[in-house]
């Protein structure tokens, strides 16, 4: 059963590392960052709301003592991390606000520890480094000069980071036999309209028309409503931190699809962070033998 936690976490991932791609493509209609988080969660919430309301309307009720989990789930993993990704990017660069946001697993852990008293155990702990270490080297090539920049930007990318790593946490919390997918259908509507005040309407205006729709439709379906779909899935059967360090196959995916499309050609300490990180994901599916109790029984004689 664990397996398809594993399996899960690492669909997440490969979906979440679609979000590269066609947000560049969505950025050559003319939206800037903002425009494309508030795009990104909306038209994640309006298909699933309209599908559902043909579908099966039950999926889109909750009760009320749950509407403050999609408020939470919106504002903090959704809102908040969306604004504090994209203030790191305006204000460093691209590559900066993908390491921060890459911090997520590490938060995640120490949040768990908080939250659950789930153990930081040797394998996660080594898991946890080499997954870091390799998307800094997938995202830097190993060039730590890029990080010397804006200390306020650095500031809001770790908001971002604490933000994804706050999903897991927040999503264990739902109590058992709530309608999960409901709190996160909502969660995005709630996101949505807590970034909608950052952005430009005027933008978003002139930008509109078939192309924009297309990828802003791509971008809300493929990697956020699979993505976090696949990701609650994993969350109800393995730990917070092991989902968070598998989802980390996010970056190898979105650099593989970087190289192959959008020319942003792998170099070798590039392919090494990409093992490194996988190397990573491995470990945290490692546990140390269980110890056996055995009773030797004497027999008197």
């Amino acid at each position: 059963m664990e397996e398809k936690g594993y399996g899960f976490a690492f669909l997440a991932g490969i979906t979440w590392g679609t979000i590269g791609i066609i947000s560049y493509y969505l950025k050559q209609t003319g939206v800037g960052p903002f425009e494309i988080a508030f795009l990104r969660l909306f038209c994640a919430f309006l298909p699933m709301f309209i599908f559902y309301i043909f579908k099966d309307i039950n999926k889109l009720k909750i009760k009320k003592e749950n509407i403050k989990h999609s408020l939470l789930i919106g504002i903090i993993s959704q809102g908040m991390m969306g604004i504090g990704m994209y203030q790191c990017i305006v204000r460093t660069s691209v590559t900066v606000g993908v390491i921060m946001s890459c911090t997520g697993p590490l938060f995640t852990a120490i949040l768990s520890k908080i939250f659950f008293n789930e153990k930081i155990t040797l394998f996660k702990g080594l898991s946890l480094i080499l997954g870091f270490y390799g998307a800094f080297l997938i995202v830097t090539g190993g060039d730590i000069s890029v990080l010397n920049t804006n200390g306020f930007g650095l500031f809001m990318g770790a908001i971002s980071g604490l933000s994804y790593g706050f999903f897991p946490i927040l999503s264990k919390r739902i109590p058992e036999g709530s309608n999960s997918l409901g709190i996160l259908i909502y969660s995005f509507l709630v996101g949505s309209i807590f970034i909608f005040p950052m952005l430009s309407t005027k933008v978003l205006i002139k930008a509109l028309g078939p192309e924009m729709l297309i990828f802003s439709l791509m971008l809300g379906t493929i990697s956020t409503i699979l993505a976090y779909i696949f990701y609650t899935k994993a969350l109800q059967i393995i730990s917070p931190t092991k989902a968070a360090i598998v989802s980390l196959v996010e970056l190898p995916t979105a650099a593989i699809i970087g190289h192959f499309f959008l020319k942003e050609y792998l170099h070798p300490i590039n392919v090494l962070g990409i093992f490194i990180l996988l190397g990573g994901v491995i470990i945290s599916k490692l546990k140390f033998p269980a110890r056996e109790n055995i009773k030797i029984k004497r027999k008197l004689f």
